[in-house]
């Protein structure tokens, strides 16, 4: 097998992929893309029995469920290719003629694009059907996401207004996409790695990180907090400070989602059964 990334190999192996993928976890992934429904019939039976009206889900209630049903989507990444760690699968998937950067790519376009677009597609889709058929609906989740972005740019234009440091939209977009990105490869990895017990081995190292980052913040923050000279320090320099802090948390991120798609490929060629 040449292991080169062949493109005409790559698509028809991207192409397999995709209907593997629908065929496997179709039935999952209707029931997480039709949450909102779901929120919303299980909303209206209740108001009918227990306040004899008919009444919709607030917009609130209904981003909720989105981060809910987002959540979900992203810890179900253990179960997309977790078959790799069975024999049986996971040798017939060692015997694709694709090479291990193909597969690694292929998994990697539907992980963080293909999975989120649809989800996020028929999630607003279904929401706005909602908000036309129901008139006790509101206003579609899209438009109040819309402006939501809008007041969130106003807000920030005030407080570049006030601040010698400039605040982009970027700035804060950036980190959400890089942890958007992290999660989802996180689960992924472990989904690939543990043979049983995928989320619970997931967590268990989220545990143990968790707790290693805050003996060590325990240990040394409040020590950097006392050498600090705070009444000396200008409120320019501050800003700077906290501009600092926030691309340093960029990178920090960027260099461990970089790790996990190192750790995907590398489990990829590594797989033997």
């Amino acid at each position: 097998m040449n292991e080169t990334f062949q493109f005409k190999r790559f698509r028809t192996y991207f192409l397999y992929d995709l209907k593997q993928m629908w065929r496997n976890h179709s039935r999952p992934a209707i029931l997480i893309g039709c949450s909102s429904v779901i929120f919303y019939i299980a909303w209206v039976l209740c108001s009918l029995v227990f306040a004899q009206s008919w009444s919709s889900p607030p917009i609130m209630a209904r981003f909720a469920v989105l981060l809910v049903a987002f959540t979900i989507l992203q810890l179900y990444q253990t179960r997309t290719y977790g078959y790799l760690t069975e024999k049986k699968a996971g040798s017939a998937w060692l015997m694709i003629p694709a090479s291990g950067l193909e597969k690694f790519v292929s998994m990697i376009l539907i992980t963080l694009v293909i999975i989120p677009l649809l989800f996020f597609v028929v999630y607003y889709l279904l929401d706005g059907f909602l908000s036309l058929v129901d008139p006790t609906f509101g206003q579609a989740l899209l438009s109040g996401t819309r402006e939501a972005g809008e007041k969130m740019l106003n807000a920030l234009t005030d407080m570049n207004d006030q601040s010698p440091i400039l605040f982009t939209p970027g700035a804060l977009v950036l980190p959400i996409l890089i942890s958007y990105c992290l999660n989802f490869l996180y689960f992924l990895l472990c989904g690939i790695c543990f043979k049983k017990y995928k989320i619970v081995g997931a967590f268990a190292i989220m545990f143990g990180i968790s707790l290693l980052m805050s003996i060590l913040m325990g240990a040394f923050v409040p020590q950097m907090a006392e050498s600090m000279d705070w009444h000396n320090v200008a409120e320019e320099e501050g800003w700077q400070l906290i501009a600092r802090i926030m691309n340093g948390f960029d990178v920090f991120l960027t260099l461990v989602t970089i790790g996990l798609g190192w750790g995907i490929y590398h489990r990829i060629k590594t797989l033997k059964h």
